[in-house]
């Protein structure tokens, strides 16, 4: 990596990680206010999984290890509360005792989901399963307005911090795998759901008269 590949892998990392850790804070704090978890089931597992692998078990370059082992201590309080007020929303088709044991099912899958991608591709710096993530986060959000037919959980102050966090990345990226295929294929597939999703929300903002730039 030349000096000014580096400047711009430490500018871009850098301005990422504060707006993904203002997307974190936010998603704690709208969780709380409504009672409610603001992260969708499966990103939040496979969060979980890719920032303690590699923050701790295969760490990054810095400053990204930092983030992810900062990411990672923030995302437990998103879990605690998914186990706090997740049973609510827990499908009716399964029984309610399943709740605990399919969260532990889930995270177990993302962990070893996220161990397996990393050695069959040598993707060691956790390019395609961080973007796979990314895209996976921006549909299920989609999904989690529509099932919940309302703002619970959601603002879109968190849509646009978590949105423009992964795309100011997209230059450090670039400078580790400036050859990839797919990379720019999930860059574009989650911008464009993001863009649906934040289109979605204010409308169901208004429907419900709520202004959406006064709901933090």
């Amino acid at each position: 990596m030349t000096p000014q590949q580096e400047l711009i892998f430490q500018i871009s990392a850098t301005a990422s990680m504060t707006l993904w850790i203002a997307a974190y804070i936010l998603i704690i704090r709208r969780g709380f206010k409504d009672q409610t978890y603001g992260m969708p089931f499966a990103p939040m597992c496979v969060n979980v999984s890719y920032e303690f692998i590699f923050g701790f078990v295969y760490p990054d370059m810095p400053p990204v290890n930092y983030a992810n082992i900062a990411w990672f201590f923030i995302d437990l309080a998103i879990v605690y509360q998914y186990l706090r007020f997740g049973r609510e929303e827990f499908p009716a088709v399964f029984p309610r005792q399943w709740f605990v044991p399919a969260f532990v099912l889930g995270l177990v899958t993302a962990f070893f989901g996220v161990i397996a991608i990393t050695l069959e591709f040598k993707d060691f710096h956790g390019n395609y399963t961080g973007w796979g993530d990314q895209l996976l986060i921006s549909i299920t959000y989609l999904n989690l307005l529509a099932r919940r037919g309302s703002t619970r959980g959601q603002s879109i102050y968190i849509v646009l911090t978590r949105m423009f966090g992964s795309i100011v990345l997209i230059p450090a990226q670039y400078v580790q795998a400036p050859e990839s295929i797919l990379l720019p294929f999930l860059y574009a597939g989650f911008i464009v759901f993001d863009a649906i999703y934040l289109f979605l929300l204010v409308r169901q903002c208004r429907s419900e008269g709520i202004n959406p730039w006064a709901r933090v």
